[in-house]
């Protein structure tokens, strides 16, 4: 029935590729990232950030991030990593490397809080084999 769902277009599509991808039983393969060599986590992922440090016209420079992310009101878990070139990723979609922090927690809302039961129900699984 069109129209009953309220979420917008792409998410409705997003939820049919997850589908596809679930019932496929596909495990990804290779889609790990080179290390860019240049962060690390602070102690605990939580109290600090990442810092990243390179050299610039013989300058040191040391830049560390951290982010506190809340849905619904909740604090999130997870860890957000920022790469030297900017770009963020997080270890539960290590496949996924995004421009900014926004798009990647909307990655994260898409995958998890949005996703089919069955999905969600398949990510919890993995991660417990882990």
């Amino acid at each position: 029935m069109e129209g009953s769902d309220p979420r917008p277009e792409p998410v409705e599509e997003l939820d049919v590729l997850i589908e596809r991808f679930a019932e496929s039983g596909y495990a990804p393969d290779g889609a790990d990232l080179e290390d860019d060599g240049g962060h690390e986590h602070g102690p605990g992922h939580g109290e600090h950030g990442d810092v990243r440090r390179f050299e610039y016209r013989g300058h040191a420079v040391e830049i560390e991030t951290h982010y506190q992310v809340a849905i619904d009101g909740k604090p999130w878990e997870g860890h957000l990593a920022v790469r030297n070139d900017g770009t963020v990723t997080y270890h539960g979609l290590p496949q996924y490397v995004v421009p900014s922090a926004v798009e990647l927690i909307e990655a994260v809302i898409d995958t998890t809080y949005e996703a089919p039961e069955a999905v969600r129900a398949a990510i919890e699984a993995a991660r417990e084999e882990r």
